[in-house]
This record gives C-alpha cells, structure tokens and sequence, in this order.
C-alpha cells in the first residue's frame, strides 16, 4: 500500500501563527483555517491570511455553500468572495447589534438546514440565513470546548 505525500507547512512558509484552531474546506478544495491571526487560506499553492475584523484569535470556521463562517473573541460572521476573488467580512454579531457577554468567544459552528449555531462557553447564536434573524440561547452551565453540535 501506498500512503498519501505529507508536506508539513510551518508557520514561515503560511505567514501567520503556529497555532491553528479549526479547518474547514471548500467545494473547490480550498482549505480554510482559523489561526491565532486570523482567517488562513490555502488553494493547493498558495497561503493567503485575513486578519479578524477586530485582529483577535479566530477560534473556528466552517464552510456552509458559498460563505466562510468564523467566530472569534467578541465576534462572529461570514467571509464572502469579491469580484476580485479576495474575500470580504460580514460582522453578524455587529450587524445585528448583538451585546455579546464579556470575554466571550465562538468556539464552534454547525448547521441545521438553514440555521448556523456560533456556539460561545455561555450561549447559542442561532442564525436564520433566510430570514436573517438571530435567536440567543442561554447556557445556565458553561458549554465546555470542544462540544461539536451534532445533528
């Protein structure tokens, strides 16, 4: 049996920090990372890193159809591509003036049908992309990382 290559990428070759919290890919292969610095990109060749909105640790990402989700500290949102091919940040958190409790960060995102769950150690955001409304779930126990939302 043969195995796969193994090319090990460290944070010199992929310009951002040594730690990576989550990874997700694309339809079209495209891996995305959330790492100490950032949203990191990565097409098969070349690295690409987007600094989180408010230049925090992103702590998760999720690909859902054609938007990059990511939450971070104080923060959760999505990434879209341009025209150019460069993505640009939606702030769901900002958008929807959410009040976000103190210290808090997004440790995990799931989908169910056509809800996106941005879990946090004290709530739930549960986002409807097509009403684009937003439920807040209260935790009356810490919610512990990592906790996949399974369904």
């Amino acid at each position: 049996k043969e195995l796969p290559p193994i090319i090990n990428f460290t944070p010199k070759i992929y310009n951002a920090d040594n730690q990576n919290w989550m990874i997700s890919q694309s339809d079209d292969s495209y891996m995305y990372i959330a790492n100490n610095k950032g949203l990191l990109t990565y097409n098969g060749a070349q690295w690409k890193l987007y600094k989180t909105p408010n230049e925090t640790i992103m702590r998760s990402v999720k690909v859902i159809e054609n938007r990059i989700y990511t939450g971070c500290y104080m923060n959760f949102g999505y990434w879209e591509r341009n025209a150019t091919g460069n993505l640009e940040y939606t702030s769901l958190s900002d958008a929807l003036q959410i009040e976000m409790v103190e210290e808090e960060q997004i440790w995990e995102i799931s989908q169910l049908d056509t809800w996106v769950l941005f879990q946090s150690l004290d709530r739930i955001y549960s986002y409807d992309t097509e009403t684009k409304s937003l439920n807040i779930i209260e935790s009356s126990k810490k919610i512990f990382t990592p906790t996949p939302i399974n369904f």
